[in-house]
């Protein structure tokens, strides 16, 4: 919020303008020192409440002084205005109200008086609603912002677990596999060497015979075993770098130049969804906000990182904000250690860099 438009800096403004205007009373005023005093003291409280937060009751001193002169010099009751409005600007109304009795028992009230001290407890209240006002939108806006870093912190959490999912579930289907080619096709092979072996022994030929059949029908056992496993294991839809070109295909009214370079099988499939998204949301602004003719697409796989860079030839410049595609995307980059990044000098350029985690290789022996 700007400072100058802070509800505190109007009742300052107002506090120093009364005091101004009783000044104004004292110079045409008759009793000189006395208003001076007065006003030295309503200047000093009020200069504190500038600078300090001071309690409600600490009007009663304004009241006090202004009391105390009062017999002296008219300046005591147009200063009544004072802790008039103080109460006032703490929501103490009635109390500013009761203020006002004075006017019943002075020898020549004035209206000037009256609209003096009415205009006061006016702008109290005015002031009281409007500083409560504020603090309302303040809490509002502090239990906002609270649910923003909230919900920003869940959806991390929940990158970060569909993360450990996507790993958890790899090395689920790793042993899956290793188990099922160990507990069925291990067994049928190391069943068909070892009659192998004891055929070159046999001198019985029926039971040589015999031997060959049970080789032969380990191997087909086998043959079939490893077919319907690689079946199983192969996907239906297409995944990884396959499905990143599907997507590149689909682009027809644009020249899109596709280049991948590096060991594609070392990136899990967790980046794979990030990289996904990333080509979408960068041919869905070429599409909506540019006059691309070409885009350039580079996949680097290295043993560190994974690269994906798209750049364009668009010379729109209507694309200088980052729309929340973008933001999310540089949100979900930040949760897998890596970033997005956006240039708009020459074209629109989005790359992507995302680290990859070294695994430990655990060799496991499976007796049987």
């Amino acid at each position: 919020m700007n400072k100058l438009k802070e509800p505190m800096h109007f009742v300052n403004g107002w506090r120093f303008l009364t005091l101004a205007v009783l000044t104004h009373l004292w110079i045409i005023g008759q009793f000189m020192n006395g208003s001076f005093i007065l006003i030295l003291l309503l200047f000093i409280m009020t200069s504190l409440r500038w600078r300090f937060a001071l309690p409600a009751w600490s009007a009663l001193f304004d009241l006090f002084f202004c009391f105390l002169f009062a017999p002296y010099t008219d300046v005591g009751y147009y200063g009544i205005v004072l802790p008039m409005f103080e109460l006032a600007l703490v929501g103490k109304s009635l109390f500013s109200l009761l203020l006002f009795t004075p006017l019943l028992f002075l020898p020549t009230s004035s209206d000037l008086l009256f609209w003096f001290f009415f205009q006061a407890f006016f702008f109290g209240v005015f002031a009281y609603q409007t500083l409560k006002n504020q603090q309302t939108y303040k809490l509002e806006a502090d239990e906002q912002r609270k649910a923003r870093y909230e919900l920003e912190r869940i959806k991390l959490d929940l990158l970060a677990a569909n993360q450990s999912v996507s790993k958890q579930a790899g090395l689920m289907e790793r042993f899956r596999i290793s188990r099922e080619l160990h507990d069925h096709l291990g067994h049928d092979l190391t069943g068909a060497l070892l009659a192998l072996q004891a055929y070159e022994y046999v001198k019985n030929p029926k039971d040589a015979e015999m031997l060959l059949e049970q080789v032969k029908d380990r191997l087909e056992r086998s043959t079939k075993r490893l077919r319907e496993t690689v079946h199983n294991i192969t996907p239906t839809t297409l995944i990884g770098v396959e499905n990143l070109e599907a997507i590149v295909q689909q682009i027809k009214h644009i020249n899109v130049q596709w280049k991948k370079t590096g060991n594609m099988l070392q990136v899990p499939a967790y980046i794979w969804s990030l990289l996904e998204v990333c080509l979408k949301e960068a041919f869905t602004n070429v599409v909506r906000h540019s006059n691309a003719t070409k885009v350039e697409v580079d996949l680097n796989v290295t043993d560190t990182i994974v690269r994906l860079g798209i750049q364009d030839d668009g010379t729109l410049s209507n694309r200088s904000q980052t729309g929340s595609g973008l933001r999310s995307l540089q949100m979900r980059a930040r949760s897998l250690g890596g970033s997005v990044s956006i240039n708009r000098d020459n074209g629109f350029l989005l790359v992507c860099v995302i680290p990859l985690e070294k695994e430990e290789l655990v060799d496991e022996t499976f007796n049987s």
